[in-house]
């Protein structure tokens, strides 16, 4: 059984009209967790249904699907990014219906396919060819969005050190840190600077953070050198790779009794990058696909007889 049937998920195109429906309910701005949960609730899901976890192993299938779901609400108008993670319906999702939403998405997947044949010169049918969003759901709608995150992780790469570190520091300054400061230490242990977070101007925790230029997978290793940089200087830490991270640095992230390290992998930095539209121009285009009705004239040429 495919993982969206066993979270009790309908495909991508109904997918839409459901997190849409489901986000008219709620205040706004409103977070990905309230979409989320909302949207759960709207498909009466169970408990194991909300916590089946997708194969990339750093969220649910939900969260996942539903992420897409409101990338395909946002090309078509019906919604727009609030920053720091929260979304607001617009004036269009009051009056939008499915029908049009799938088919602004359609001309968009269209768009986006037609550039990629023309830059590979139509060697792929897939890739190449008209996609629509039933298609779109079979193959994923992150293979059609991948192309814009692969050419952000080549630009990250060529950076040198030093300005990935700053690009480092204009992300967590953009996501609502303070007093963020490169400091660029060196070894691979060392911290490469520090912020200070403080949620909703409550407590604040002093974050150090380290970014690496990585292809490949970060190990336990590297996690376990970075804490033991920033005890006694930090709170907790913020790994971030273009690269991946394997399963063991996962769970040394989180060893118990250790200062906690956030691993920010490459998909998440680019996910974040765009969300704060730094160094990523994002621009929402309204298409209308418009036909005409041959059958329409017919008849009114058989009534003018």
């Amino acid at each position: 059984m495919a993982k969206r049937e066993e979270a009790g998920l309908p495909r991508y195109p109904e997918l839409r009209w459901v997190t849409l429906t489901a986000m008219r309910g709620l205040p706004m701005p409103a977070s990905n967790a309230d979409i989320d949960e909302a949207v759960a609730d709207a498909l009466g899901l169970t408990s194991h249904q909300r916590a089946l976890m997708h194969v990339n192993g750093r969220q649910t299938e939900l969260g996942y699907r539903v992420a897409w779901a409101r990338t395909a609400l946002n090309v078509a108008g019906a919604i727009e990014d609030a920053g720091r993670s929260l979304w607001r319906t617009t004036p269009e999702a009051e009056w939008i219906d499915a029908q049009t939403i799938n088919a602004r998405y359609d001309a968009h997947l269209k768009k986006r396919s037609r550039e990629r044949r023309d830059r590979e010169g139509g060697i792929d049918g897939v890739r190449t060819g008209a996609i629509s969003s039933e298609a779109a759901d079979d193959i994923g709608d992150e293979e059609i969005e991948q192309d814009w995150r692969a050419r952000l992780i080549e630009a990250m790469k060529a950076m040198s050190p030093s300005a990935f570190e700053r690009l480092a520091a204009a992300l967590l300054r953009a996501a609502g840190f303070n007093d963020v400061e490169v400091t660029g230490q060196s070894g691979d242990g060392g911290i490469d600077g520090i912020g200070i977070y403080r949620p909703a101007g409550l407590v604040s925790f002093r974050t150090a953070f380290q970014c690496k230029r990585y292809a490949g997978s970060v190990g336990p290793s590297a996690v376990r050198d970075f804490r033991g940089s920033f005890v006694g200087q930090a709170d907790r830490g913020i790994f971030i790779t273009t690269g991946s991270f394997s399963s063991m640095a996962a769970e040394e992230a989180v060893r118990a009794g250790a200062p906690t390290v956030d691993l920010i992998d490459g998909d998440a930095l680019c996910d974040l990058l765009k969300q704060h539209k730094i160094g990523v121009n994002v621009q929402l285009r309204t298409v209308e696909d418009v036909t005409v009705s041959g059958e329409y004239f017919e008849r009114l040429e058989e009534a003018a007889r």
